[in-house]
């Protein structure tokens, strides 16, 4: 038996899971909306504070991650595996950094503090041309797709250790 994953360290990785799909559904559903939708006002405000959220939340992950001196593989883990546990959690951390970079600087690229909910405040860092802010969303829509990409082997991945490889790698982030 290994050890289980800290709390914390469980707790960072199923809430920015949590938030990872649901900001990916809730982008990929927004931009089809038309300006009768009642979520047309509502959604793009709650996309970009749960954005702000996963930003937070990866603040942590990426302080803890420099801190760790923690090797997470155990012997039952091939090389190929290693290899590619480490690189897909290389791209996740580049990939979700470039995505609330890009989410952040599109939100307030007018060059204004944005709002949100008439309290949280998003100042500007600078004004961005409407092309520079389009080139901004497509890299932002981009990298949502190929995040999601990982997420999904990510998931397979930890679904052939439970029940092909039959070892404890999924039971200890649960």
């Amino acid at each position: 038996m290994s050890l289980k994953y800290s709390v914390a360290t469980r707790l960072l990785h199923w809430i920015s899971a949590l938030l990872v799909i649901t900001l990916f559904v809730s982008g990929w559903y927004m931009v089809q909306l038309d300006y009768y939708s009642t979520w047309y006002q509502k959604l793009p405000e709650l996309h970009i504070v749960g954005g702000v959220v996963l930003m937070i939340f990866w603040f942590f992950i990426l302080i803890r991650l420099l801190k760790s001196k923690r090797n997470h593989f155990t012997q039952l883990h091939k090389p190929i595996e290693r290899f590619a546990s480490l690189w897909v959690k290389r791209l996740f951390y580049l990939l979700v950094v470039i995505m609330v970079t890009t989410g952040y600087l599109i939100a307030t690229g007018q060059g204004e503090t944005l709002t949100l909910f008439e309290t949280l405040k998003l100042p500007a860092i600078s004004h961005f041309s409407a092309a520079q802010i389009d080139t901004m969303g497509l890299i932002h829509e981009f990298t949502s797709y190929l995040l999601m990409i990982l997420v999904t082997l990510h998931i397979l991945g930890a679904l052939k250790h439970h029940f092909i490889d039959k070892d404890d790698t999924l039971k200890r982030m649960i």
